[in-house]
């Protein structure tokens, strides 16, 4: 996200009494810009585009919002501007204005999300509730009824682009409701300790449910085990930290919780189809080529 404290141009940034909720509206983007640097902040970032292209690198993956969409960035995740001629909104929010329902189900979707089009409809709400939280955050705060409306805005946010994830599914059978339940858990828990839990077991035991059920219900809420998943993390932040740092193969191994540095660049190159050393040189190849 872009920096706080100063305003790049072509971003205007409103910081409010308190300095968990930033609302941006993101037209022309310099080269000087902050936002085109990799960076990872701490906040939910919640995107909804009301016109235009905008292209973002998020961890390692090319992300491309086209006309009327919405998207959201979670919490650690490097992201920078790639290019864009966009009108878009954006709100960063501390993770403890997000209702814990609605964090829970955006934190599903760490991998594979998409953004998702919306309809002019869709899009006219987005643009009147995303102006109408900015108007309000001009204010001073004063009083409680104020601060609640404030409040009541980032819910309907929120609520609205979650709902644009959320996969139409019937929850009618207890076991696929279990099942969700399961899933929405164990993702919130490898989000968190990916770098030291490193086996489906140790998941299934803070979880409090035997390994062959847990497999079960991810596998079915998925289509992946829990191996697959733990493993897709781990490789996917050991791509990040090759790619944005300069860090030594084995600091980075020693940082995903790896003690043998052999043994974790036998798993990345297993994985990745290429040794950690290789990927790295790819990379900066096709920075430098972009920057050409």
């Amino acid at each position: 996200m872009m920096n706080k404290k100063s305003i790049p141009g072509g971003i205007r940034t409103l910081e409010t009494a308190s300095a968990d909720v930033y609302i941006s509206h993101l037209t022309d983007i310099e080269a000087a810009d902050p936002v085109n640097l990799p960076h990872r902040d701490a906040d939910y970032m919640l995107l909804f585009q009301e016109k235009g292209y905008l292209c973002l690198m998020v961890d390692d993956n090319q992300v491309e919002l086209n006309g009327h969409s919405v998207y959201f960035i979670l919490p650690g995740q490097l992201r920078h501007h790639v290019k864009s001629q966009t009108a878009c909104w954006i709100l960063a929010l501390n993770p403890s204005l997000i209702q814990e329902n609605l964090r829970l189900k955006l934190n599903e979707h760490y991998y594979g999300k998409k953004p998702v089009p919306i309809s002019p409809v869709k899009a006219e709400r987005f643009e009147k509730v995303m102006r109408f939280l900015d108007e309000e955050l001009r204010e001073s705060l004063y009083g409680f009824s104020r601060l609640t409306v404030r409040k009541g805005l980032i819910d309907i946010i929120s609520g609205m682009l979650t709902e644009e994830y959320a996969v139409p599914t019937s929850l009618a059978h207890d076991e696929h409701a279990r099942f969700s339940g399961i899933t929405r858990e164990f993702k919130e828990l490898l989000l968190k300790k990916f770098k030291e839990m490193k086996r489906p077991a140790d998941y299934a035991e803070a979880l409090r449910l035997s390994t062959p059920y847990l497999n079960q219900a991810i596998k079915a809420s998925t289509g992946f085990t829990v191996s697959y998943w733990i493993q897709k993390m781990i490789m996917n932040e050991a791509r990040v930290l090759l790619s944005s740092t300069a860090k030594p193969i084995k600091d980075i191994a020693h940082e995903l919780g790896y003690r043998d540095q052999a043994y974790f660049s036998r798993l990345f190159s297993k994985t990745q189809q290429l040794s950690p050393q290789k990927y790295r040189l790819q990379h900066q190849s096709n920075v430098n080529k972009q920057d050409a």
